[in-house]
């Protein structure tokens, strides 16, 4: 009989062995060993499910965890959710190993030449090309266990963990990127991430008679010039719509109220008769006082998305704190044409 074949051992590493043979590890161990394959480095190296020899959280508790975290967000995604059930999303292929997104503004020509014989010669133009860039910055909350919570809950038998933190960090991660989509972020290396109150080429308009839309005495008909005033701008632009209207808090009682006396209808639904309003919504991350209106097409607005939202987990003080990232890659990107046509109206 042959010599029996030993199979070799798993090469040992510098996270601590616990919970039945798990390994804890660092970020950047995984990382590692990821590149000596030759992978793309992707957050799923830090997700230690639970196989035979690696994570400490159990498949069923990530699982747990990311419906948690996707449903609370959820709530908190008004605007930038509008823009991912229209399709308006740009998704940039291994987000996590890219900084800045960059593309190239066009110029158009000037209008051609008109003549009988064809001879005279029309002016010589050519089309410009710019480089421009949005930042992709991450946008993270962190938060950690204890480990010996975490077996305890386990040893009294409780079928999953407490996700009070998930919903936390889930929380706090959509209303950052709902806040960049209504007020822009931060500025990464002299490239800032504008949002629809503050690109520099949006139009911008003051209110009619009534002021405000949350103004006390502010009437349907008043409510209804503004709404035209900020389409005729679009379309004077180019921009012909299906549009989205957001408007502050204060304005959502109003928008409830009769149109005019005895009227059979809200003064909502009468907006909504407009041609090519898609919606009027109330945005939680617009300041009262203040309305937008958006050409709803992937040339005026796209959310793009590097890193869905996700959470990372590793571990420290030997194994004792086990920490966590939820995190995501989505930054929205405000575009104009090459003459600086916007299909945003900011009313304030």
């Amino acid at each position: 009989m042959g010599a029996r074949m030993l199979s070799a051992a798993p090469p040992l590493t510098d996270g601590v062995r616990f919970m039945d043979g798990s390994k804890g590890r660092w970020a950047g161990e995984r990382f590692m060993e990821a590149l000596k394959r030759g992978e793309k480095i992707s957050p799923s190296h830090l997700r230690l499910l639970d196989t035979n020899t690696n994570g400490l959280l159990r498949r069923d508790e990530w699982l747990s965890f990311d419906r948690e975290l996707l449903l609370e967000a959820q709530i908190r995604l008004r605007g930038v959710q509008d823009l991912i059930n229209l399709g308006l999303v740009k998704k940039i292929p291994n987000g996590l190993a890219k900084t800045i997104l960059e593309w190239q503004a066009v110029t158009d020509m000037d209008p051609a030449t008109v003549s009988m014989s064809g001879v005279t010669r029309s002016e010589n133009d050519r089309v410009e090309f710019e480089i421009e860039g949005l930042p992709l910055p991450i946008t993270h909350k962190d938060f950690y266990l204890d480990l010996r919570l975490l077996l305890a809950s386990r040893s009294e038998g409780y079928e999953s963990l407490d996700t009070t933190h998930l919903r936390v960090a889930g929380r706090k991660c959509a209303e950052m990127t709902e806040d960049m989509l209504f007020n822009g972020g931060k500025t990464f290396a002299g490239r800032p991430i504008y949002g629809y109150t503050t690109h520099p080429l949006r139009h911008t308009s003051g209110y009619g008679t009534g002021g405000a839309w949350g103004a006390g005495g502010k009437t349907g008909e008043q409510m209804l010039v503004d709404l035209q005033t900020g389409l005729s701008i679009l379309e004077a632009d180019r921009q012909y719509g299906p549009y989205g209207v957001y408007v502050g808090a204060d304005a959502s009682v109003p928008l409830g109220s009769d149109f005019k006396a005895q009227s059979d209808k809200t003064i909502r639904q009468r907006l909504l008769e407009t041609d090519n309003i898609s919606f009027i919504r109330v945005a939680d991350k617009l300041p009262d006082g203040e309305m937008v209106i958006v050409q709803l097409t992937s040339d005026v607005v796209v959310m793009v998305e590097g890193e869905p939202l996700q959470t990372v987990q590793w571990d420290v003080h030997g194994g004792f704190q086990i920490n966590f990232k939820a995190f995501q890659i989505m930054v929205p990107l405000i575009r104009v044409d090459a003459e600086g046509r916007s299909g945003i109206v900011h009313f304030a």
